[in-house]
């Protein structure tokens, strides 16, 4: 509901450039807001407020017990009225470009610069407050009104399941379960009717559609979302029952159910965890299944090995004994790492229900591996669950095969580009080859191919800054070795210039010798000194660069 904060804020600025075309007044809602603006009418207890946001006429509907008091400048009462008043315009002389009723009629809320300062000192203060007492919220592009007030109009005493809201999911996904629990609540008694969330206007969040509703008098309400999850390879279902005619009930019914991202139907539909989700939703606690617990007591040669299953990975270590449920086989792995070499064990064993089943297992010396090929194949693998960034670097690219040297759950990133992202955990046994074939999937999303090129080229920049960075040692090094030479040279300068100077004479072929010899060892040492200058300068500016691009 914060949108409803913004809306009236921008409401408040935009309306200082409009003409005047409602009733100017003084509003205050039941927190203690207040605001200047201008009041349109009241039409079957809902207070209608209009103005312009970013050049589109925009008419905020909110409900008639949400306000304290409307007055216009002069004291009288304009909540109370009987008939709408007459604004400064006729009130419905065109209509709204985005297809609103209320268009020329419904004008701006007025704002001068006090109103405008009064606003905006006011907004945070309030904010909390506003979020609660708003029941609409205004929409840049809303629906038709004819619309949805006939849908609110014929939900008297109904029972309304309103579609899921999808965030980042695909939208077949969504409908096949939203049809789904609307048959399920129909086969239960429940005469639900199922509404769109455009159904309802400018109303989008949770709180809005359920005032309206009630304001409507409908029976209760089903609201709530489908997500993804962090990880990858589930998406999260959160729903809750709001009855609307039972005001002693504060609490809703919440329920949450997760799903396999690869298989969600099956899953939902997999040991009634849909139809259990329905009931929860209703009030009514699912039947707990029976348990079938067995007990397997393990014991290995040598003892404190890590026990662990395919299913449930690290359970616990030897000797120990655990609980499950599995009615069929159980394939359990034992792994002991010491002096960088595993040992490890499995067997298969099904459980006795009721009872304990015990077994040993003797460990050997095993060299575990992990092969990873993708379709297509050239996919960049990072281990671990960490976000890839920039800095990340690949243990390798498909097909390849690594040794393991901790068996259990491993979670590995695949990453190419023109493909979206794939995570995958598996358990990893100590004995025997693990082999994953992942087929990539292309990206089709505009945004999402620039959001990953712009990735790639972040990273082959820094790689540049990286290689530059690397490569500024050599020249460095070459021009402290040449500034080196150099000085020897102007070293041995000097000394022939020290023997040049005692009192010789200056004439002879072995004085002009030592004179030559004296000027090449100067003119090879600035030549030296020159290029070893030079090789440090380019290494520097190398370094620097490199530095740059990198971070």
């Amino acid at each position: 509901m914060k949108k409803f904060l913004l809306t009236l804020i921008l409401l408040a600025f935009a309306a200082h450039a409009q003409d005047s075309k409602g009733i100017r007044a003084n509003v205050e809602l039941v927190s203690g807001t207040k605001q200047v603006a201008q009041f349109l009418g009241v039409d079957q207890d809902t207070v209608s407020l209009g103005g312009t946001i970013q050049g589109k006429f925009t008419v905020i509907k909110i409900a008639k017990n949400r306000f304290k008091s409307i007055v216009d400048e002069k004291g009288n009462d304009l909540l109370n009225a009987s008939q709408k008043p007459e604004a400064s315009a006729p009130a419905d002389t065109a209509t709204a470009a985005e297809g609103t009723a209320t268009a020329a009629a419904d004008s701006a809320v007025s704002s001068e610069g006090s109103a405008a300062a009064t606003a905006s000192t006011t907004a945070a203060a309030d904010s909390a407050t506003i979020a609660t007492d708003s029941a609409a919220v205004p929409s840049s592009e809303p629906a038709d009104p004819s619309t949805y007030n006939a849908f609110l109009n014929s939900v008297d005493s109904k029972h309304i399941f309103v579609a899921l809201e999808r965030r980042a999911i695909d939208s077949d996904l969504a409908d096949q379960l939203n049809s789904l629990m609307m048959r399920m609540l129909q086969e239960s008694g429940v005469p639900a009717v199922f509404a769109k969330r455009t159904d309802f206007g400018y109303c989008r969040e949770s709180l809005c559609i359920q005032d309206s509703l009630k304001h409507y008098g409908a029976a209760s309400v089903y609201l709530g979302s489908i997500i993804a999850t962090k990880s990858t390879d589930s998406i999260t279902v959160q729903m809750a029952h709001y009855d609307l005619l039972d005001t002693t009930k504060k609490e809703s019914k919440n329920t949450t159910m997760n799903l396999s991202t690869m298989a969600s139907l099956s899953d939902a539909m997999s040991g009634d965890k849909l139809k259990n989700f329905v009931m929860k939703l209703q009030g009514v606690e699912p039947p707990q299944p029976k348990e079938k617990k067995s007990y397997i007591h393990v014991e290995t040669n040598p003892e404190g090995a890590t026990l662990a299953t395919d299913t449930q990975g690290e359970i616990c270590r030897t000797p120990c004994t655990f609980v499950t449920q599995d009615s069929g086989k159980v394939v359990l792995f034992a792994y002991w790492n010491v002096d960088t070499q595993l040992w490890g064990a499995r067997s298969a064993i099904v459980p006795i229900p009721f009872d304990t089943t015990k077994i040993s297992l003797k460990l050997k010396p095993t060299r575990p591996e992990m092969r990873i090929a993708t379709m297509p194949s050239n996919a960049e693998i990072y281990a671990g669950s960490a976000p890839v960034t920039i800095k990340s670097k690949p243990i390798g690219r498909s097909p390849q095969k690594f040794p393991i040297f901790e068996p259990g759950m491993t979670t590995v990133q695949l990453r190419k580009e023109g493909f979206r992202d794939t995570t995958i955990t598996t358990f990893v046994p100590p004995t025997d080859l693990t082999e994953l074939n992942i087929e990539l999937q292309p990206i089709t999303d505009i945004e999402e191919l620039h959001a990953q090129d712009a990735w790639v080229k972040q990273r082959k920049i820094r790689k540049i800054g990286v290689a530059l960075m690397g490569s500024s040692a050599a020249p460095i090094l070459m021009g402290g070795l040449f500034t080196y030479l150099a000085s020897k040279n102007y070293d041995k300068a000097d000394k022939i210039k020290h023997e040049l100077e005692k009192p010789v004479s200056s004439g002879g072929a072995n004085y002009q010798a030592k004179v030559k010899e004296n000027h090449d060892l100067v003119d090879k040492g600035k030549r030296e000194n020159i290029i070893g200058g030079t090789l440090i300068g380019v290494g520097v500016a190398m370094l620097g660069v490199g530095f740059v691009l990198s971070f």
